[in-house]
């Protein structure tokens, strides 16, 4: 049964749209069914999310005219040619939303297909297409300002509270998988259920987060902060990844010293809630064990040591600005400027860009042939029906059944259409019963828009009953224009749901794939000494796509926890490289060589198939670059550190390596 809520923003909603319409109407507009189509288009539950929409949309249709503009007219006697430019442009913007991971890609999504609207009706008549791309603004401003109007006016909900409950619910997994991690059971159901978690939510509360700067709750003036606490929450993945192998390495090899473990047992401690002062005494304890001693399991702990004081400072930091967000209290002083701290990359696949614009435009050509060769009449509303249908769900891993299920919904809409237009709306008499009529439509169509798992349903039968039904001054049905209409209407989304099965139907496991493997090339490129990135992107690019594989991952029943651990460990292989390029001038001449050797090594596994285990000859490289190393550690323990850190990822059953007895101790490096 729907909820307050919901039957409250479906009323806003019908009545914005009805509001628009009545304005539309009595300015006389060309099309104002557009205007309440818009309307409910633009609808959000969130009045973030709302304004974030109409804002986008409507820069987005000013573009999408203004290229309609400039192509129909210079064309419009190569039709050829015309549907050509049409094509190439839907296809390019279409390409530049799906880079664009933002909410701004909706404005190139609505420019992409918004000059088709335009454009493709303006065929028959040219010389009106500026005043016909001037109403369709007008319409769709109409439209935008009425729904906005009415959903921040009258009882407007706000996105803050929802992604403050989000944020709350961050620090169950991620002290869960800490305790789990430190206690040497990092792969107990506490720390896959951490690991995926914290995943998935570190980049999908992206897009909220970039809404949050158009909400009106109070959290509008801490989006820096909120910002702030998901790059920790980046942060912190590989961290929790590296102190679990090093604790569970330790037990194996009985090297937890008392010390070690009072370390260990406070931080427990603390992660259940600890304060920040207990997290200053805890933190010069920690320090005190990052000393290195001379032998292997001494170096681990002097590693894990260094783990341990990052996990505390960020969890630190993370609780001051959780506090501030939260309950109102002074913000912390400064934020953390460290290494380990990530930096917000998005992964973008050019590769599945350009196959989805390819196929919106393939799609739209093919359908505009027909339209030319048979002189269709309406063949107009097929190539725009492709050209949407292509744009709303290109970025989903297999359009085809979300294209499919639009061709379902559009048939009940239709249907819905003929019923009001021959049976209905015959009888009405003024616009006070046209929104008695429409308001059980409308409100069944608000509910479903409120709702996230029928959301996609709304918004089809809102924007195909809406157009489709065409209300307008003078109305008058005829049931010619009605079957040409809907029989467009079904032979576009047809024609894109074919070419769309034909070459954009991949699935969640080839995108899980193609992610892996971009991540590996991004650890070869490290190992190399060519990568673009340094450790802080290199952090935030990995988690981004392990949040991408995280759903794709449960889609296709794969083993979730075994992939994300498998692409936690690259990331901290990457980051090893990188550092250990980094020490490079400080080595002896042998040294370096030896290092030479760890770095063609590394970057051959990762081209090559990084699942099968790693070839010998690298442990052995490793293992002398160590020996060497150690001779002078002294002037070479970040090295050791890096290379003691790749030997437990790539060999993490292997015997400890040979260390021969140091001569003076490490030194702390600052």
């Amino acid at each position: 049964m729907p909820k307050p809520d919901e039957l409250l923003f479906a009323f806003k909603t019908f009545t914005g749209a009805m509001a628009a319409l009545y304005l539309s109407l009595w300015l006389g507009l060309d099309n104002p069914y557009w205007a309440m189509a818009t309307a409910f288009i633009v609808a959000q539950p969130f009045s973030g999310a709302m304004r974030s929409k109409a804002l986008y949309r409507l820069g987005g249709t000013a573009i999408g005219g203004t290229a309609a503009v400039a192509m129909v007219p210079n064309l419009v006697n190569a039709p050829a040619l015309l549907s050509l430019a049409l094509a190439l442009w839907l296809g390019m913007c279409l390409y530049f939303s799906l880079l664009d991971r933002s909410p701004r890609a909706y404005t190139f999504m609505l420019a992409g297909y918004t000059a088709g609207i335009i454009g493709f009706p303006s065929v028959t008549a040219p010389q009106h297409i500026f005043q016909t791309a001037l109403t369709r603004v007008e319409e769709i401003s109409i439209g935008i300002t009425c729904t906005t109007a009415f959903g921040l006016l009258v009882f407007p909900r706000p996105l803050g509270p929802v992604l403050a409950r989000r944020m709350a619910g961050w620090t169950k997994p991620a002290v869960n998988w800490a305790v789990a991690a430190l206690s040497g059971h990092d792969d107990s159901a506490a720390a896959r259920d951490g690991r995926a978690h914290l995943a998935f939510e570190a980049i999908d509360t992206s897009a909220m987060i970039d809404l949050l700067a158009y909400d009106t709750s109070h959290l509008r003036d801490s989006v820096p902060y909120v910002s702030r606490l998901r790059v920790y929450l980046i942060s912190l993945l590989p961290i929790l990844s590296s102190i679990g192998d090093r604790v569970a390495q330790l037990y194996r090899l009985s090297g937890i010293t008392p010390g070690l473990q009072h370390a260990l047992d406070r931080t427990v401690a603390w992660m259940h809630g600890g304060t920040p002062e207990e997290a200053d005494a805890l933190l010069a304890e920690i320090v005190a064990l990052e000393e290195a001693e001379h032998d292997w399991p001494g170096l681990l702990r002097a590693s894990l040591a260094l783990r341990l004081e990052e996990l505390v400072s960020l969890a630190k930091h993370s609780r001051e600005i959780r506090q501030h967000i939260l309950h109102g209290e002074p913000p912390p002083e400064g934020q953390l400027e460290r290494d380990f701290v990530a930096v917000v990359v998005h992964n973008r696949d050019h590769m599945l860009a350009a196959l989805s614009g390819l196929a919106a435009a393939t799609s739209v050509l093919l359908v505009c042939a027909l339209w030319i060769f048979t002189a269709w009449p309406t063949g107009a509303g097929a190539a725009i029906m492709v050209a949407v249908a292509c744009s709303f769900f290109a970025a989903q891993d297999n359009p085809a059944p979300a294209i499919a299920g639009m061709v379902r919904s559009s048939s009940l809409a239709l249907i819905c259409v003929g019923i009001y237009s021959f049976a209905v709306l015959p009888r009405v008499t003024c616009f006070e019963e046209l929104y008695l009529v429409l308001l059980p439509a409308g409100m069944i169509i608000g509910l479903m828009i409120s709702r996230p798992s029928t959301f996609a349903v709304g918004m089809n039968l809102s924007a195909i009953g809406a157009t489709q039904m065409a209300v307008e001054n003078g109305y008058v049905p005829g049931f010619a224009t009605y079957a040409n209409s809907s029989i467009a209407v079904l032979m576009g989304l047809g024609s894109a749901l074919v070419m769309t099965r034909l070459i954009r139907s991949f699935g969640a496991a080839w995108t899980a794939e193609r992610l892996t493997r971009a991540s590996w090339r991004e650890i070869a490129e490290a190992a190399e000494g060519r990568s673009g990135v340094d450790a802080a992107m290199l952090i935030g690019i990995t988690v981004d796509r392990l949040g991408l594989m995280v759903p794709r991952l449960a889609a296709i029943s794969a083993n979730r926890d075994a992939n994300l651990r498998a692409l936690l460990g690259s990331l901290r292989v990457g980051l090893n490289m990188l550092g250990l390029h980094r020490e490079l001038w400080r080595m002896p001449l042998a040294a370096r060589r030896a290092c030479e050797a760890v770095f063609t090594g590394v970057a051959a596994h990762y081209r090559a198939d990084p699942r099968r285990p790693a070839p010998h000859a690298l442990q052995d490289a490793i293992d002398e670059s160590i020996s060497l190393l150690a001779e002078d550690p002294h002037s070479h323990k970040t090295a050791l550190m890096m290379l003691s850190g790749l030997r437990c990822v790539l060999f993490p059953a292997a015997p400890p390596p040979q260390i021969a007895p140091w001569t003076e101790p490490a030194r702390r490096l600052a």
